[in-house]
């Protein structure tokens, strides 16, 4: 039976349609209930949170996952993407007021001495460290939009796609950092014992086919 770690929330929802392309069963993830582990023919589906996918594939839970590549910049774990699935496009951006903009138009010293609100303390630290910036990084794990608003951050580094949030809550993009899809991922392990079977599920994905190494490959 081949696992397979899929992230809960909005994008179960998005997983689905890339699982059907990929020719796997996937009806009962439509209604999975509170079944965290969910069996369908020869597949077995580990319905885990966005942040924690990649750990089920390198500790050897999951065979393959399918993660966006936001989670994966964030946890930088051993990893091999197998492809670019389409799905899930959004963006990671720098947000904050518009009083706030002059100093993200001048050298990376201007924004030393920010705090920053984010779910993603890692990619924050190294985006803004590679300007030159050093600033107060605060993780929060909610909605990081309300921080600007309590005076708890100057801004936010997080995940956007139409930008209405932002603009409910008077911010805007001041700085993009990357974009961002879903990937579907494999350990070196089972691509190695399952080349056939791999190699025919990455042809029935588009637009990009290729494979890309997460963190350090010994």
């Amino acid at each position: 039976m081949i696992s397979i770690a899929v992230p809960t929330g909005r994008m179960l929802k998005e997983s689905i349609p890339v699982l059907s392309r990929m020719g796997l069963p996937c009806e009962s993830l439509f209604s999975p209930g509170r079944s965290l582990v969910i069996e369908e023919k020869d597949f077995k589906y580990l319905l885990a949170k966005p942040m924690d996918v990649p750990s089920y594939v390198h500790y050897g839970a999951a065979d393959m996952a399918l993660s966006g590549s936001d989670v994966l910049m964030e946890r930088s774990v051993p990893l091999v993407e197998l492809a670019e699935t389409g799905a899930g496009r959004c963006r990671l951006v720098v947000a904050g007021s518009k009083e706030l903009a002059p100093r993200f138009s001048g050298a990376g010293t201007s924004l030393t001495g920010l705090r920053v609100a984010t779910k993603y303390p890692g990619i924050t630290a190294s985006f803004f460290a590679s300007r030159g910036a050093r600033l107060e990084i605060i993780h929060m794990h909610g909605s990081v939009e309300l921080a600007p608003l309590l005076g708890i951050s100057d801004c936010i580094l997080d995940i956007v796609q139409s930008g209405e949030t932002l603009r409910a809550n008077g911010l805007r993009v001041l700085l993009e950092v990357a974009n961002v899809s879903m990937r579907l991922l494999g350990s070196r392990y089972f691509i190695q014992k399952n080349r056939n079977f791999v190699s025919g599920i990455i042809s029935m994905l588009e637009p990009r086919k290729g494979r890309i190494f997460y963190g350090d490959q010994d």
